[in-house]
């Protein structure tokens, strides 16, 4: 076995896999689709490629960095879960996120991906994660309550209000939660 095949989570329903030069198509497209990146805001092309390039290096070195989210029963690329630092009140935080594709949103798929790719993230880091969503999407906010995040506030995040989330992984919370 691989390094990059244990870096594969399979769940009944999805495969969650570092990104691969083979995806640089498909999520260049999806960041430049406006229903795909409804609450962030489409991308350039420009953008969109260097965003792609972003997430395959930063898988490279955290295990649970944002990566894409495959449906077993189409092969797809369906959206992505995981991890990005973000700097966040003179913190740099590993900012937990998803996105789907709109005909795969609420079908449990967000919860189910990120459970399994919190299962590495709690092997493979101790500390704290931060959650930002736009206020007025509940499936989101529901979503991170599965996923064991805690609302912690209120604030401004590149000039919008968000609601912010926390959850702490690795061997401390799992000495508790088991």
């Amino acid at each position: 076995m691989t390094k990059s095949d244990r870096a594969v989570v399979r769940t009944a329903r999805l495969l969650v896999r570092p990104p691969r030069g083979a995806d640089r198509d498909r999520f260049v497209g999806l960041f430049r689709d406006e229903a795909f990146m409804v609450h962030a805001g489409v991308l350039t092309e420009q953008e969109a490629g260097d965003r792609f390039d972003h997430m395959v290096a930063f898988c490279r070195t955290v295990p649970f960095g944002k990566q894409p989210v495959v449906e077993l029963s189409s092969g797809l690329v369906v959206g992505y879960t995981g991890v990005d630092h973000i700097a966040f009140e003179g913190r740099t935080w590993l900012e937990w996120g998803y996105r789907l594709v709109p005909e795969c949103r609420g079908l449990g798929y967000a919860t189910e991906a990120g459970q399994a790719l919190l299962a590495t993230a709690h092997q493979t880091y101790t500390g704290e994660l931060l959650a930002i969503i736009a206020p007025e999407n509940r499936a989101s906010q529901n979503v991170c309550h599965k996923l064991g995040f805690t609302f912690w506030k209120q604030a401004p995040v590149a000039g919008d209000a968000r609601n912010l989330y926390t959850r702490s992984v690795g061997a401390e919370w799992l000495l508790t939660h088991t």
